[in-house]
């Protein structure tokens, strides 16, 4: 019997060439993948990076703007008005809580005669935290005001009588003091650069009646006369301003428990409020602290709006004091300015040093109480108040500048 023929395992030659293709296959595949997955990995390194640079821009653009705003809030008028037109101030760096930092300087520009509106450049550079992924460049021109109101008198006179009841030592001053040395608690170098002139110790309506001249102290006359004053209205323009825009400038405007009531404020209600080391300017109580030169509101001279009538007693404040009734001083110091509707009365040891209106009576009762014309506390209540606070000038104030 024959064998069976046996079938052949070798591949047609056809299937011979294409040996391997499987693997070939599977290796374009890894390569695809890879490239897929590469794709995907760098894609996303990019949009990391991307993120970290945009966050990165933002911090900075944020911090920039950080250092503006705080130039702003911190501005030093002793400081920044001394700049000559031209002249740099550059502030070391301040670090931000989360890390970014930002870098300022301010630029005084303009003319030196310009000296109601003084303009400064503010320039601050924002950086992010960790290593230098990106800075922003902002700027702001801002005006400051400085406007004019010491001093042609001690003080203005609107009503009937200027009373000396107590003793003889009752002085209304036009003869300048600063309240310096042996006549107050601040250094000469505050009042460095303030005008010393004297003036009259009055300017009083022409029906006043004066109890005794000789405590009227004044060069070259101790009062002279203006007819246009008017009991209990104050004049149109006080200085460089009206009466509406300084009570429009207040810090605060406060007023008694009741309509037409009085109230009592004492030194211990008047606290020099200090948060972090800074003047804490946001409390109304807060009237700066005029004995402490090295104190953080040293510099702080609020501007004040009383709605009533006000005694301060047993303490010392300063700035600018705004009052629609009477004032009373009762063993209390003043640095700065007065603006009364009513009365303006001193009262035992008290003491004034400034310039004032009283749109009615001055009274004197007492023992010693002395007012004395101050351009030094006068010029300083207004430099350091908000009438001189910058304020972008629009429309084009602000600018990214990269």
């Amino acid at each position: 019997m024959a064998e069976p023929r046996r079938k052949s395992t070798r591949l047609p030659a056809r299937l011979r060439e294409e040996r391997g293709f499987a693997l070939a296959m599977a290796i374009f595949a890894l390569v695809l993948l890879a490239a897929v997955v590469a794709g995907g990995y760098y894609s996303a390194s990019q949009e990391f990076q991307i993120g970290r640079g945009m966050r990165s821009l933002t911090a900075s653009f944020y911090a920039g703007e950080a250092g503006i705003r705080e130039v702003l809030n911190d501005w030093d008028p002793d400081v920044y008005f001394a700049l000559d037109p031209g002249d740099t101030l550059t502030l070391s760096r301040v670090t931000l809580e989360g890390g970014s930092s930002y870098d300022a300087r301010v630029v005084r520009v303009g003319r030196a005669a310009d000296s109601l509106k003084r303009y400064f450049y503010i320039e601050a550079v924002g950086r992010p935290r960790g290593p230098r992924l990106g800075e922003r460049r902002q700027a702001m021109v801002v005006r400051s005001r400085y406007p004019k109101i010491c001093c042609q008198t001690a003080v203005y006179v609107g009503g009937e009588d200027m009373d000396f009841t107590g003793g003889k030592q009752e002085i209304l001053s036009g003869l300048n003091t600063n309240p310096t040395g042996g006549d107050g608690p601040w250094p000469d170098s505050v009042c460095a650069g303030i005008s010393t002139l004297n003036t009259y110790g009055a300017i009083i309506d022409s029906d006043v009646f004066i109890d005794d001249t000789t405590r009227v102290l004044g060069d070259p006359t101790r009062y002279t006369v203006d007819s246009s004053l008017q009991e209990n209205v104050f004049p149109p323009s006080i200085g460089d301003l009206s009466y509406p825009e300084i009570v429009a400038a207040a810090d605060f405007t406060l007023a008694p428990p009741d309509t037409f009531s009085t109230l009592t404020v004492t030194g211990g209600d008047l606290i020099p409020q200090v948060v972090n080391g800074k003047c804490d300017r946001s409390h109304p109580w807060n009237w700066g602290e005029p004995t402490q030169p090295n104190h953080p509101c040293f510099k702080h001279f609020p501007i004040i709006h009383f709605n009533g009538n006000l005694i301060l007693e047993s303490g010392s404040a300063q700035g600018i004091l705004v009052v629609e009734g009477w004032l009373e001083l009762s063993n209390f110091t003043f640095y700065g300015i007065v603006l009364v509707r009513d009365d303006i009365i001193m009262r035992g040891p008290s003491n004034f040093f400034g310039t004032g209106w009283a749109m009615d009576d001055v009274r004197y009762a007492g023992a010693v109480p002395r007012y004395y014309l101050s351009r030094c506390a006068a010029e300083r209540a207004v430099r350091l108040s908000s009438l001189t606070r910058p304020t972008p000038v629009w429309p084009r104030a602000w600018v990214e500048l990269f």
